[in-house]
């Protein structure tokens, strides 16, 4: 194979030669059968002339047949160089329609960032048309080659990393390129593969033996733990490349239907398979180097986290099946009884007026507008929930008739396919069936003309209730009974009916993925639970399939309910709880886990679905506190209520027909959901800080452990424990009948966090002691946490004074941030404060760096000094160099805390000296 210099390509990132033939075979790299592997047999095989068969294995047949050649020299761009491919051989394929001439098109952005395109040179095919932010020049000093094989070979292309020679993509064996399939195959540098999704994964980090699909398609799916796709859409990943840390990552911009295979070749050396059934191959690579970098280098192109308000923070309660304003009083009084903190109340679709949009029953929901004035007068908000779904009463329903007007809704793609029993008045729309007694049709939020109907419907319902937030639901979108005999909550008394696909290409594509084979679809296509692929949307300057933007639903909608809210409440911070989304959703929506069950297997699931949003750009989620679907028991509900009071979005949520699970239902949930609730209410200054952070700069928010420890291999396999930030970690019982649990513990000190006493020196691992009353939370030397004495609210909480909880490390260090505004309206950083904290032998200094009125009136008046090493028999304080007034102090020498009460405006710099005698040390660690 020749080698090519590409030094007159790209002049600073010397693309490098590849040094590895590709193998003629690759037996490993199966061939995919539209059915499944089940029907795995010589025979099958033989039907695809892209497949070959040896020894019980139908592969993919070698590259120099399959895939494609190299046709010239590249060309250079002004960010890149481009090279023409050409197939191999016209007569190998799998399903038909291949693309015969290609593109292939590297394109610099950041150092850290290059991307890569594959896409037809001769005709345009669909691309996603979510925008990126993207540098309007490349960077000068980039941290990869990217080489490619020469003229007249076949096909294939590596990504590598300069300063170590690590691999971050190198593609292997053939790339499929067909109308409706396209596959991709990669090496591995490790097993330590993350991401992916919105799917339900097991473990954070990705298995290979067996082999294991997973899809990726938006989709109405409850959880389970099956590989099955769910709501959203990220095909996202990070692999960490050695024992250094150092690691990539990848996004494929697709959104439609797509898979991917985990595997080992022979050799053992892991593998990733990549298909999708339309768009083009679209890749940008990420180099970091480390976790948390990857995480700032995505979201800073996909569109940082919005800014949730503060009180958005505090705990949410919610079900389906309220059933009337009179059981949400009393659920709120037995919250107030038991003293247990709350921010939000949240109605399901049971407040609505047979399931309809914008309305409210007026029997059992008469008095909503009281309901909700008597929270608001409590220091609640409320959050109502909208489907995206409208029934067809274009004579009554004023919503449905103003949508109308406004050509609001999804059609069919072509006149021709409008069912010949579709009713008068809904003209080509697509008709369906959800939640309402009446067929549906759905929005096209693409189309701008429907972006402005929808924020005229926000406006007028804000007008009858006064809502705070809003939930879009169901949008994937939703439909129930597609290509069945009739949905499942069809009216009995009307004959049997159901959308209806056709038989088409969009519709039955040759390769449908695998989420025809998985989870809950009874019709076995890709529109089960949804809309047909031969729907039409369009954006206003280009019509699209919802074959290619049907992941794309539910990032449109919230896009548009987000656009709706800022003028519903121009002086708020919007508050969108979207369940489905794509990348850069997260700059306008928050998310919850959707619909669990009362499980212990998906309580642990939730901590990996928050790890799988951080990635995703979407730090503000959270799962259904004591599941949706079944019913928990007491243990279940008090260790869910344990680790959901540490969940970004915390609430709690059941579904109608089985009992109420809000924590005032049981004494002992309440008093261990007071207890825990109460230390999350402790420390959400912290917390704010961090989602401040994230919006700001893209950072993540809950981190697994090997974001902050990347070059702690052990670190990389837990996944049952979870950080908020750098500076609390929080380890659940998530195990039935557990009364202890082995907690590891990465380098350096941590202590526990409430009572400050050493738990651990890491690198290490221990058991430590949960009763079923106690979640353990530790807190690492070297950090600072900011907080406020607690309250039944976050508007009271937020009068209170502030304190600091101060973790020394090794060498009596310790720093950290606070961030604080006004706290829901739209954030101005000229009037928000921001202050940095350092503790450093014995001098505790806070640097205000701007925004001091905006912590006019408020105090620090407690600093718990934790692993402080000598037991003094008299402290002295001096504030700015002026011995305070106030100076009384107290020490646990058991856990070597040194707590002292002081009152000091947060507005201003500090010099606080801690001057003391002591009596004896105690520097001796264990």
């Amino acid at each position: 194979m020749s080698c090519r210099w590409r030094a007159a390509v790209l002049v600073v990132a010397a693309v490098s030669c590849l040094v590895q033939a590709q193998h003629t075979k690759l037996q490993a790299v199966e061939c995919p059968f539209p059915e499944g592997q089940v029907v795995l047999s010589e025979a099958e095989c033989g039907k695809y002339s892209a497949c070959e068969w040896t020894d019980g294995r139908c592969h993919m047949v070698d590259n120099a047949v399959g895939g494609y050649v190299v046709q010239n020299d590249p060309e250079e761009t002004s960010r890149g160089f481009k090279v023409n491919l050409r197939k191999a051989q016209d007569s190998v394929t799998m399903f038909g329609g291949d693309v015969t001439n290609l593109v292939f098109e590297v394109i610099r952005h950041q150092d850290y960032h290059v991307q890569v395109k594959i896409y037809d040179a001769d005709k345009a095919r669909y691309e996603v048309p979510v925008p990126l932010s993207l540098p309007e020049s490349p960077g000068l000093e980039p941290l990869y080659n990217v080489s490619v094989s020469g003229v007249g070979e076949p096909f294939h292309f590596q990504i590598t990393r300069m300063a170590t020679g690590n691999t971050v993509f190198r593609s292997m064996g053939p790339l499929t390129y067909e109308d409706q399939f396209i596959q991709i195959h990669t090496w591995l540098m490790s097993t330590y593969l993350y991401g992916f999704g919105e799917n339900t994964h097991l473990s954070f980090r990705h298995v290979f033996e067996p082999r294991t699909t997973f899809p990726i398609f938006a989709r109405d799916q409850p959880v389970g733990p099956d590989p099955m796709n769910e709501y959203g859409h990220h095909p996202y990943y990070m692999v960490m490349e050695d024992d250094e840390g150092n690691s990539h990552s990848v996004f494929l911009k697709n959104s439609n239907a797509m898979e991917y295979s985990t595997f080992l070749l022979d050799d053992g050396t892991p593998a990733l398979t990549l298909r999708t059934i339309g768009g083009i191959l679209d890749f940008h690579f990420f180099l970091g180097p480390y976790p948390e970098d990857l995480n700032v280098q995505y979201i800073n192109m996909i569109g940082r986290p919005v800014f949730p308000p503060y009180w958005s923070l505090g705990f949410q309660l919610s079900r389906y099946g309220y059933n009337s304003t009179d059981a949400v009083r009393e659920v709120r009084e037995r919250m107030k009884l038991m003293g247990i903190p709350q921010d939000v109340q949240t109605c399901d679709i049971d407040y609505m007026n047979r399931y309809r949009d914008f309305t409210y029953d007026p029997v059992n929901w008469g008095d909503l507008p009281d309901l909700i004035q008597e929270l608001h007068n409590d220091n609640l908000k409320v959050t109502l929930i909208l489907d995206p779904a409208l029934v067809i009463d274009f004579d009554d329903y004023q919503p449905a008739i103003r949508g109308k007007a406004a050509d609001a809704f999804i059609k069919w793609s072509d006149p021709s396919l409008v069912p010949s029993d579709q009713e008068p008045g809904t003209d080509d729309y697509m008709v369906g069936y959800v939640w309402p007694d009446t067929k549906t049709v759905f929005p096209d939020f693409l189309r701008p003309e429907t972006q402005t109907w929808w924020m005229n419907e926000l406006k007028l319902f804000h007008d009858e209730l006064r809502y705070d937030a809003i939930w879009i639901d169901m949008n994937e979108p939703a439909n129930f009974g597609t290509n069945l005999d009739k949905p499942w909550n069809w009216p009995p008394d009307k004959p049997d009916w159901s959308l209806k696909c056709p038989n088409n290409a969009w519709d039955d594509p040759p390769y449908p993925t695998m989420t025809i084979r998985t989870g809950d679809n009874k019709s076995k296509k890709i529109s089960d639970h949804t809309i047909c692929m031969s729907a039409k949307q369009t954006d206003g300057n280009q019509s699209y399939l919802h074959y290619d933007v049907h992941s794309l639903y539910g990032w449109s909608e919230t896009v548009a309910t987000y656009n709706g809210l800022k003028e519903v409440q121009p002086e708020k911070r919007p508050v969108v709880l979207s369940r489905s989304t794509f990348p850069g959703s997260g700059q306008y929506a928050v998310h919850w886990l959707g619909d669990n069950s009362a499980d212990w297997t998906q309580m642990h699931m939730a901590i990996i679905g928050m790890f799988d949003f951080g990635m995703f750009g979407i730090p503000m989620v959270g799962a259904d506190i004591c599941g949706f679907f079944g019913e928990p028991d007491l243990e279940m509900c008090m260790r869910w209520m344990e680790v959901g009071s540490f969940y970004p979005f915390s609430r709690n949520h059941n579904t109608a027909g089985s009992a109420d699970q809000d924590p005032g239902m049981w004494p002992e949930v309440a008093e261990i959901s007071r207890y825990t609730l109460n230390i999350r209410y402790q420390y959400l200054p912290y917390l704010y800080t961090l989602f401040h952070k994230a919006h700001m700069h893209g950072s993540t928010v809950v981190r697994p452990l090997l974001n902050v420890f990347p070059s702690d291999l052990q670190a990389r396999d837990v996944d049952d424990q979870f950080m908020w930030g750098n500076g609390l970690m929080v380890a659940p019982v998530i195990t039935k009948g557990a009364t202890s649990r082995s907690v590891y513990f990465p380098k350096g000190l941590w202590y526990h966090l409430v009572h400050g006493e050493l738990a651990a020196t890491g690198p290490s691992t221990q058991t430590v002691d949960a009763p079923l009353e106690v979640i353990p939370l530790f807190v690492p030397g070297g950090t600072i946490l900011p907080y406020q004495v607690p309250s039944i609210n976050t508007v009271e909480s937020r009068q209170n004074p502030f304190g600091l909880t101060v973790a020394l490390d090794e060498l009596m260090m310790a720093s950290g941030d606070l961030f604080w505004d006004a706290g829901d309206g739209q954030m101005a950083m000229q009037q928000a404060y921001m202050g940095r904290f350092n503790y450093d032998q014995d001098e505790l200094t806070l640097t205000v760096k701007h925004g001091a009125e905006a912590v006019a009136d408020l105090y620090l008046e407690t600093i718990n000094i934790y692993g402080f090493p000598v037991m003094p028999s008299h402290v002295n304080i001096t504030v700015n160099g002026n011995e305070t007034a106030i100076a009384s102090w107290m020490y646990d020498h058991t856990d070597r805390v040194l707590t002292t009460w002081t009152e000091v405006p947060m507005g201003k710099a500090l010099n606080i000296k801690f001057l003391y005698e002591a009596t004896h040390s105690l520097n001796t660690r264990h």
